[in-house]
């Protein structure tokens, strides 16, 4: 008869082996799978800005007035202005995400707040990213750069999350 603990051991064992051949297939290290987030969260933002750019080609309205009538574009925007911050800073500094604690740290922080806004790509890379961390050296503490970007991207991304939350309470 099986326990749960066990039933629970064999399914993270699973799960971690499906997370290894993924990485293995991918060909991903630490500092490549961060190069695509970065990439991912500056191309995103810049399609969203297409497609709203369209939105007032067809509608024939100013950015204005589409933002005061469709609220959950309004945040939406900030959502892909937070991203683009974010993508743009890692990839600026690839190199203060070498160890181990900062990495961990930022993809677990992005896991969590991606969620939240229902970035599900940049869950999947994040999840990915927590799963390499273990290749990365351990430090004593987390680079006070990427710990401010952590906590900024944190608090806009959360606070989206509230704003979606009063708007779908409001309807």
């Amino acid at each position: 008869m099986a326990t749960k603990e066990g039933i629970a051991i064999i399914s993270h064992l699973n799960f971690s082996s499906f997370l290894d051949r993924i990485v293995q297939n991918l060909k991903l290290t630490p500092k490549k799978l961060l190069k695509w987030y970065s990439y991912i969260l500056i191309l995103v933002p810049l399609a969203c800005a297409v497609l709203v750019s369209l939105n007032l080609v067809t509608a024939r309205t100013s950015f204005a007035n589409l933002i005061r009538s469709q609220a959950g574009l309004a945040v939406g925007v900030i959502i892909a202005l937070c991203d683009l911050i974010i993508g743009y800073f890692c990839l600026l500094n690839l190199s203060n995400f070498g160890k181990k604690k900062t990495y961990k740290r930022f993809m677990i922080t992005q896991v969590i707040t991606q969620a939240l806004v229902g970035n599900f790509m940049c869950v999947i890379m994040g999840i990915l990213g927590i799963h390499l961390s273990k290749e990365l050296k351990n430090e004593g503490q987390v680079n006070s750069k990427v710990k401010l970007v952590i906590n900024f991207g944190t608090a806009l991304l959360f606070l989206c999350f509230v704003l979606l939350i009063v708007i779908e309470l409001k309807k």
